[in-house]
């Protein structure tokens, strides 16, 4: 009778031993998943807000030229402008929010595109808001939110003024 009542204990032992060893088990995976979940959701969130300032930075140095760089209102909204000019006919590229994305529009300048403008540009990501001033004659600030909530400011200076 002892005997079977050892096995009994040693049967319970090894029965407890492998509940906590699956417990810790199935605990291990939910703290790695919390933490992969976080590390996608910063990754994704940095990525949105740094390919944002990114693209408008790449866009001043591409358009950077003596006079090229301007604030202008397009249809009642601010737009960072860049002008250049190709065989002796001025361009504009203009950069604004609409709609919560930051659109792109590449045109003549004084071009009739027969509608709104501020719909004609093309989407290059979405953000929640864009806000851009000059603060002095060669200094220009842009505070832009992500669409995640991420606020972001940059200070840009054009090289040639």
């Amino acid at each position: 009778m002892k005997t079977q009542e050892r096995h009994i204990v040693d049967v319970l032992f090894v029965l407890a031993l492998f509940g906590i060893f699956a417990f810790s088990a199935l605990m291990l995976v939910i703290v790695g998943a919390n933490v992969y979940q976080n590390t996608v959701n910063d990754m994704s969130s940095n990525f949105d807000s740094r390919t944002a300032t990114a693209y408008i930075t790449e866009k001043l140095r591409q358009g950077d030229v003596a006079e090229g760089v301007s604030i202008e209102s397009l249809e009642g909204t601010d737009a960072f402008t860049l002008s250049q000019r190709i065989d002796d006919v001025e361009y504009c590229t203009y950069l604004y929010l609409y709609e919560g994305q930051l659109r792109e529009l590449f045109m003549r300048k004084g071009a009739d595109l027969g509608g709104s403008l501020l719909a004609a540009g093309q989407p290059v990501m979405e953000l929640e808001d864009l806000k851009m001033e000059e603060v002095s004659g060669s200094v220009y600030r842009l505070d832009l939110t992500t669409a995640e909530g991420e606020a972001k400011t940059l200070f840009l200076s054009p090289r040639c003024r």
